[in-house]
């Protein structure tokens, strides 16, 4: 980072204050300082010691450059983090009480929290210190040094508006042609409307005054003039289809990219980005794109053309009055240069606003019915009309601001027509010093409609500015996404796996949402191919994350996942994801028929494979009770069928779909008793030879399981079959000990 010290320079003089025989283990800085604002912080471990010191602190003389935390690492117990609002502390016990070491921005958290984890299990497990961090880990651009917003993106610091738009035009090379056709229009037109003041000109003084040629001069002007009406209006309804059509289509390969992309993020990106979001820049910012090539396209660059021949043919008339016409510009120049860089970082804070409305209103409207359940109506909309009022004035600010500057620009520009008239009728009438030679009433005539053509672009020109910090802006805000790292992906060297036999075996698997906060610690597990695993514990010891796993909906931050021996990191994502099929705790359906919805996993299923996979599932009877039958739209997120029944056509989109693996995340917990048993039976001859993954609170609906796996703080507490896990009377037993009370206490209610 410029102007400040880099890390060989200070790893040196770090080094110069070990002790003799002292290794070096880490050296990393993080990016605030003790009080939460940005600055540089370093933090140094030793197999002895670890020390933090201020930035810069380490630069003097060993004697005076006493590190400002500084504890030996037997008489730490443990080291933690806290989180807060924006950042992370880690802090040493130390005695019963916590030292705070370090701060950082919540674009660290993950590289901390391993270092975290590395020093407390070497402070409270006795394991050797191990650093293994990933140097992508601190997403710093290459040029300033500054921390990136997220890994794989650009630098907002660094990129240039120009930057921006040149990868916006890169969309229009696949249709050259089009934009080719609309730039010919574009300078066939502007040079078609340079002409009418030259007629002008001489059928003022030719015609009317000097009174040469008579009535067939007269009438040769009035039809080229009129000729050049209609051969400009042609040019323009050309150019303006052309550039419609070139428009709409640049804006469907952006927003392609952009969903495509979007579909592709990993759902640890889902998990902090709100959907509204995401919604706000697929349709607001790629709008304002459309515009702004629209704007472009018809009427910033003919305008630029225009007003560069009208500066050339007045200069070649009478550079005098041209030079009078451009006193104003470069008042205008700076007026609007001042506003672009102001309403810059106004636009980025509307923007900001309308997109947190967004996702407010779009979760308020999706959750309508927990809304209305707890009549919580009135909050959301008082909560609403703030998060709108915080909109309204940032609005209000920004087209204040614009509001303010363009009829400024329009009186200083006006008085450049005022000099004209006044110098310019001086030199018609001979009374001005200025013009030696007379200006003839045409030439005044014609340089008046110049005039007028020179004062609309320069117009149209202090609005590009606007528009195009606008656009800029939206396309900084989609280029976020589109440049996100996709952070699970396909290895270069991934191997096809068609057809798999179903083993699966964890080795060491540990995973945390957030890094310094393990959901799974060490999860050891062969499974063998066909077998069904039960998965037991409280909610929230990590059964949900451990199927997520093995989907590779995240990586593991330790250990690996094996299908047949092969790590699935090192597997194609599409051949693994088509051998695994789901059934969610909240089943998902989409807004189109019941047929449509089983046969999702398996586009092309024939009616017939539809309805049996229904059959199978116990859904077949209430379909065909359904207004439509297999044709009856569900409604959004499948509102007009109730949780069982969507839930079997969950089942039933997994049957459909023949999966090697089997998922099943609460599969039956939202249907009745009944229907449960019948459900069982079903998936009885769904998971035949098939590897299944099943959780389930109601632990007697596992008794067909192999084996049952017993998870508790992140770890296999228990394993064994359901009979086995009885007998130990261990944490299983306990389980269905306090379940079956809970259940006799519910019957009595009843």
């Amino acid at each position: 980072m410029k102007g400040l010290p880099q890390q060989p320079a200070f790893d040196a003089r770090v080094r110069a204050l070990l002790q003799p025989g002292e290794e070096l283990l880490l050296l990393t800085e993080t990016d605030l300082d003790r009080s939460g604002r940005f600055g540089r912080r370093w933090l140094a471990v030793t197999p002895s010691r670890l020390m933090t010191f201020a930035d810069g602190s380490a630069g003097a003389a060993p004697s005076n450059g006493a590190p400002e935390v500084e504890l030996p690492l037997k008489d730490i117990t443990a080291v933690t983090t806290s989180h807060m609002v924006g950042q992370m502390a880690l802090e040493a016990e130390v005695d019963g009480r916590r030292i705070e070491l370090l701060r950082c921005s919540n674009s660290l958290v993950s590289k901390m929290g391993r270092i975290a984890k590395s020093l407390n299990d070497a402070c409270k497990d006795g394991k050797a210190l191990a650093f293994e961090l990933d140097a992508a880990e601190e997403r710093r651009c290459s040029k300033c040094g500054r921390l990136l917003p997220e890994a794989g993106s650009f630098c907002p610091a660094c990129l240039k508006k120009r930057q921006v738009l040149a990868r916006l035009l890169v969309y229009m090379k696949p249709h050259w042609h089009r934009a080719l056709l609309v730039t010919v229009c574009t300078i066939a037109g502007a040079l078609l409307a340079l002409t009418p003041p030259m007629l002008m000109r001489r059928l003022v003084d030719d015609v009317i005054i000097a009174r040469t040629g008579g009535p067939p001069l007269l009438l040769k002007l009035v039809l080229g003039l009129a000729g050049i009406q209609a051969g400009g209006m042609l040019l323009q309804i050309v150019q303006g289809r052309a550039a419609a059509w070139l428009s709409a289509r640049l804006m469907h390969d952006v927003r392609y990219d952009f969903f495509q992309s979007v579909q592709g993020l990993s759902l640890r990106r889902y998990d902090k980005t709100q959907t509204g979001a995401l919604m706000s820049r697929l349709t607001h910012d790629t709008s304002m794109l459309n515009f702004m090539f629209t704007f472009l396209a018809g009427a910033i660059v003919p305008n630029l053309l225009q007003l560069v021949g009208i500066c050339a043919i007045m200069f070649a008339w009478n550079w005098r009055l041209a030079l009078l016409v451009l006193v104003p510009s470069p008042v205008v120049v700076v007026v609007i240069v001042t506003f672009y860089r102001r309403m810059r970082r106004l636009y980025h804070r509307l923007w900001q606003r309308q997109a947190r409305m967004g996702s407010r209103a779009n979760d308020s409207i999706s959750g309508i019915r927990v809304v209305k359940a707890f009549t919580q109506e009135p909050a959301e909309i008082t909560q609403f009309h703030t998060l709108s009022g915080d909109l309204c004035a940032a609005t209000g600010h920004a087209e204040s601001m614009r509001a303010t500057t363009f009829p400024i620009v329009s009186f200083v520009t006006g008085l450049g027509s005022l000099l004209v008239w006044y110098f310019g009728g001086l030199g018609v009438i001979g009374g001005s010093t200025l013009f030696p030679e007379p200006i003839t009433f045409g030439t005044l005539t014609g340089f008046f409609m110049y005039l007028g053509m020179f004062m609309g672009p320069l117009h149209t020109l202090s609005f590009f500015w606007d528009f195009i910090n606008r656009a800029m802006t939206a396309a900084q805000r989609l280029f976020e996404i589109t440049d996100a790292d996709q952070e699970v992906r396909d290895d270069p060297n991934a191997l096809p796996m068609p057809s798999p036999s179903g083993a699966i075996r964890l080795e060491g698997v540990h995973f945390g949402y957030l890094k310094d906060r393990p959901v799974l610690k060490g999860i050891d597990l062969d499974v063998a191919p066909g077998e069904m695993i039960g998965l037991v514990g409280r909610s929230g010891v990590g059964k949900t994350t451990l199927t997520n796993l093995i989907c590779r909906f995240y990586d593991v931050d330790d250990g690996a996942i094996l299908l047949d021996g092969v790590d699935i990191r090192k597997i194609k994502l599409c051949d693994l994801r088509r051998q695994i099929g789901i059934v969610p705790q909240e089943s998902f359906l989409f807004n189109a028929s019941i047929a449509e919805n089983i046969a999702y996993g398996k586009p092309g299923a024939t009616r017939e494979e539809i309805i049996d996979a229904a059959i199978h599932a116990n859904a077949h009877d209430f379909i065909m009770r359904l207004p439509d039958g297999y044709d009856t739209r569900g409604g959004e997120r499948g509102a007009r069928l109730s949780g069982g029944e969507k839930q079997r056509i969950a089942i039933a989109r997994a049957i459909l779909r023949d999966p090697r693996i089997l998922i099943l995340d609460e599969a039956t917990s939202s249907v009745d008793t009944e229907t449960e048993e019948l459900i069982q039976a079903a998936l009885g001859n769904l998971v035949r030879n098939r590897t299944t993954f099943a959780i389930a609170h109601r632990l007697s609906t596992l008794k067909r399981a192999n084996r049952l796996v017993v998870i508790e703080d992140g770890k296999v507490a228990e394993l064994g079959t359901h009979e086995e896990l009885m007998e130990k009377k261990g944490v299983f037993h306990n389980l269905v000990q306090l379940q079956s009370r809970l259940s006799a206490i519910t019957a009595v209610d009843g």
